[in-house]
């Protein structure tokens, strides 16, 4: 598999990763290359694992995770799947993070990815009234 053909995989609580994709999708346009697994309230945990852990053995090493929250439940298989596929994982996942990996994850290697995504989550969240407030 070559470098243009990284794939992401989002895991999230409900439906709220395909959600943001077609978010996404409205503003940078068709997104390719990303897996979604959707942990639903009636799935159990360890069909919720096996299900990524299928996609996970079709991929390459250090493919990039994204998951909503850390600590919960895809978090947590993404943690446990790593010590056997070596993914990488980023917990937090927002609109301006899918953007940013979508923009950027054919251009950049997999560390230099990793930094863009820590450093602009950061910054990308603002307290509009203080912002504007401490303007003069």
């Amino acid at each position: 598999m070559g470098e243009k053909e990284k794939k992401i995989i989002i895991g999230t609580h409900g439906k709220f990763g395909e959600e943001l994709i077609k978010s996404a999708e409205m503003i940078i346009g068709n997104l390719e290359n990303i897996k979604v697994f959707s942990l639903s309230s009636d799935m159990l945990p360890e069909e919720y694992y096996n299900n990524i852990e299928n996609a996970l053995k079709e991929l390459p090493e250090r493919t990039l995770c994204l998951t909503d929250l850390f600590g919960g439940t895809p978090c947590n298989t993404f943690i446990m799947l790593s010590k056997k596929y070596n993914n990488e994982i980023i917990t937090g996942l927002n609109l301006p993070m899918l953007i940013e990996v979508c923009e950027n994850i054919n251009t950049l290697e997999i560390d230099e990815l990793l930094s863009k995504i820590e450093y602009s989550s950061k910054d990308s969240i603002k307290n509009i009234k203080k912002l504007f407030n401490n303007k003069n």
